[in-house]
């Protein structure tokens, strides 16, 4: 078997980046590959991901650009190149840029190919910071993230874009008919309370489609670290709840373990950042509306599965929520078709196979 080292932002809490790798480990021909795993930390992930036999190693890695890691950062990179060595390592996969001076210190001195995993969108600054020209390969997970590797004169050639996955046999259609006649209209947004999730703008449409709606139910469900600005953030997200007046019908779920049942239960998915959660939502036969930003324009079918948003024009979510609300059909095709779309795109042996045939293409 070939020794692949997977570097992981994190192992203390799971979100989509982590689900993403933990499909990819789990899935990988063990015939041909031997997964080996490291974590800047432990906690939740790193267990799930021992729980599957695959070795794992807690090693500190500071941030590499920090002046104050300059030592420690010297010293995490040489027990990084002694476990890769011990373990005969041939290909190291980052699941994050963040880690990229640590796999190029690993290549340039074990003489090995290394992959950096493109999850967020780039700014030029970035591509020039994390010193993605001297990638072996990049795996982006959309068209927008690989618009800035290009602009930055990197070739064509070792960039490729693979869409996130979702395992289908976990995140499946309810088998309760439709009971929209009766029972209230739910819109769920999925993901970390933060800035970037813009759990705000999902308040102020719903403060619109409550108006225009009876029996509407909105759900954001996810949690909050304890970072300041989070929680700031938070603290303005429920205040905006009650400014509006939608205490009754915005709720807070918090941290959920069982997101494939809250999507059985929800009838619409609306993201406003794109991630892995719209092929768990296609997957779960619901319709999702997203405004067009990362991975968003390449996974929801506009028209077909749901809809996509031009970013400046976020007011049409509301015209879109409430033109599905009232056409319970409408609603009902777009997620048949939604999980269509899944079954013959998000297969996780699709995106694992993909990324086993660029392991084979650099180690020849």
């Amino acid at each position: 078997m070939i020794p692949v080292l997977y570097l992981s932002h994190t192992g203390a809490s799971v979100g989509g980046g982590e689900k993403q790798l933990y499909y990819l480990l789990t899935h990988l021909d063990r015939k041909k590959y031997q997964p080996i795993v490291v974590f800047p930390e432990d906690g939740v992930f790193a267990d799930q991901v021992r729980k599957a036999d695959i070795p794992s190693f807690i090693l500190n890695l500071p941030h590499w650009r920090r002046v104050i890691s300059r030592l420690s950062r010297n010293r995490a990179a040489a027990n990084l190149t002694k476990l890769a060595e011990k373990h005969d390592i041939q290909i190291i996969h980052t699941s994050d840029s963040w880690f990229n001076p640590y796999i190029l210190q690993l290549k340039k001195r074990l003489k090995i190919p290394v992959i950096s995993h493109v999850r967020n969108l780039l700014t030029s600054h970035q591509v020039s910071k994390y010193s993605f020209a001297d990638m072996d390969y990049i795996i982006s997970i959309s068209e927008q993230s690989k618009i800035p590797l290009i602009e930055s004169g990197i070739s064509m050639e070792k960039i490729e874009v693979i869409l996130n996955c979702v395992d289908l046999n976990e995140f499946t259609p309810s088998l309760e008919k439709d009971k929209r006649s009766t029972d209230d209209f739910t819109i769920g947004i999925i993901g970390r309370i933060e800035p970037f999730k813009q759990q705000k703008n999902f308040v102020e449409i719903a403060n619109i489609v409550n108006k225009q709606c009876k029996n509407v139910q909105f759900q954001i469900i996810g949690d909050v670290l304890e970072i300041p600005k989070h929680q700031s953030y938070f603290r303005d997200v429920q205040d905006l709840v009650q400014q509006y007046g939608l205490d009754d019908v915005m709720h807070f779920t918090g941290f959920r373990n069982d997101i494939p049942m809250i999507l059985q239960q929800i009838d619409l998915l609306v993201t406003l950042s794109a991630g892995s959660v719209i092929a768990e939502a296609m997957a779960s036969g619901k319709p999702v509306i997203g405004t067009a930003v990362g991975s968003t324009s390449d996974m929801i079918v506009d028209g077909l599965t749901g809809w996509v948003i031009p970013e400046d024009s976020i007011a049409l979510m509301d015209d879109r929520i409430v033109q599905l609300y009232k056409d319970p059909k409408m609603c009902e095709e777009f997620g048949v078709a939604a999980r269509k779309h899944a079954e013959s795109h998000f297969g996780i042996d699709q995106h694992v196979h993909r990324i086993q045939n660029i392991y084979q293409k650099l180690l020849g």
